[in-house]
């Protein structure tokens, strides 16, 4: 038979490494099996998917365009789009901006989905670079930069 004190000494003995286990979780993020799991970015040139080309955040993607093709990029998360156009950020979905021979029309799909369409009337001297920074909605840490070099 099993004494009151034997018991109890038991008891505490389970509970206090019941306690332990759950502090050292605590202690290290509770378990934690790996990185948050970031968004990457679809592209698509002249309605055409591209594979191969992997953009996601903390890095810069260059790409290349003809002028008068369109880039659709669709991110797998909301995130917020800037447009950048020889050092000035484009603003509203329908804007068209000329630059350098080109007229670049922005549009907004969804809240991860941007069209941005290219025209010229001649063919360019040398390559435009205009930029794209996508910046999650849900964790503006998580920001991935497209130049867009249009030919």
């Amino acid at each position: 038979m099993v004494s009151n004190q034997s018991f109890l000494l038991v008891r505490r003995l389970a509970i206090v490494g019941t306690l332990s286990v759950l502090l050292g979780l605590t202690g290290c993020g509770g378990g934690d099996i790996g990185p948050a799991v970031t968004f990457d970015i679809g592209l698509m040139i002249g309605g055409v998917a591209v594979s191969g080309v992997q953009i996601a955040p903390g890095q810069t993607q260059s790409i290349s365009v003809n002028a008068g093709q369109s880039i659709e990029l669709d991110a797998s998360e909301p995130v917020q789009w800037t447009l950048d156009v020889g050092g000035s950020a484009v603003t509203g979905s329908g804007t068209t901006v000329y630059y350098g021979g080109v007229a670049i029309t922005q549009t907004t799909v969804s809240n991860s989905r941007i069209l941005i369409d290219t025209a010229a009337d001649a063919p360019l001297a040398a390559p435009l670079q205009v930029t794209l920074v996508a910046t999650s909605t849900i964790d503006a840490t998580q920001v991935a930069t497209i130049n867009v070099w249009i030919n």
